[in-house]
Formats: C-alpha cells, structure tokens, sequence
C-alpha cells in the first residue's frame, strides 16, 4: 500500500477531484464589480458592457447597470475569456478591461474597479 505505484495514482485522483469539486461549486457564471468616478466616487446608473473575445473579434454579451452604489453584478456569463467596459452619460467611459479567468463561467470579483474618466474622444 505504501508503493509508489499506488499513492502517486491516488494522490492524483484526490487532486483531480478536489480540482473538479471546487469548479462545481464556482462556475455559476457570475461577475461581481464596482464603478467610479476618477475621484473615487462611486457611479450609479453606468451601463457595463460586457463583451465575450473569440479567435478574431469581441461579440457583445450583454449589459447591466449600476446600482446606488456603483456595483454590477453580471450573471450569465459563459466564457472564460471576456471584456468589461463601463460608460455613463456626463461622466465618460471606462477603459476596457480584460478578463481572463481559470475556466468558463468562472465567478468573479474584481478587484479593481473601472474607472469612468472624461477624457475627450
């Protein structure tokens, strides 16, 4: 029982599994983030975009907007591969950003918020 052959096997299949459980339990597609202003303020009613990246192009998934106090939450998400933008009327647009997660429909925090500036186009 303590041969090589046989704890290497397992220890790999205790792994694989743990692996496997924990995806199970975090991929609900669920992308949770914040909206400022470029002082910090939080932005409420920004419509954040959300966009899914294939081999060529951006194809637009969706959008939410903003609550009171700049969060978004995003619930559909089905890639592992995505583009967030945010962008209000009066307070300017976001940078876009992109995400990268382990798997799809990974959930999400970010950890940054976007950052609205009104920057002249």
């Amino acid at each position: 029982m303590r041969s090589r052959f046989v704890l290497v096997p397992l220890g790999l299949a205790i792994v694989i599994g743990a692996w496997n459980a924990w995806i199970a339990m975090h991929d609900d597609g669920i992308v949770r983030g914040r909206v400022v202003d470029s002082d910090g303020a939080p932005v409420a009613g920004a419509v954040v975009q959300i966009m899914e990246q294939n081999f060529t192009t951006n194809s637009e998934r969706g959008n939410v907007v903003t609550g009171p106090d700049g969060t978004f939450v995003i619930l559909d998400n089905r890639s592992h591969n995505i583009q967030l933008r945010a962008e209000k009327e009066g307070k300017g647009r976001s940078e876009q950003r992109v995400v990268r997660l382990l798997f799809r429909a990974q959930n999400v925090t970010l950890e940054a918020p976007l950052v609205l500036s009104a920057r002249p186009r």
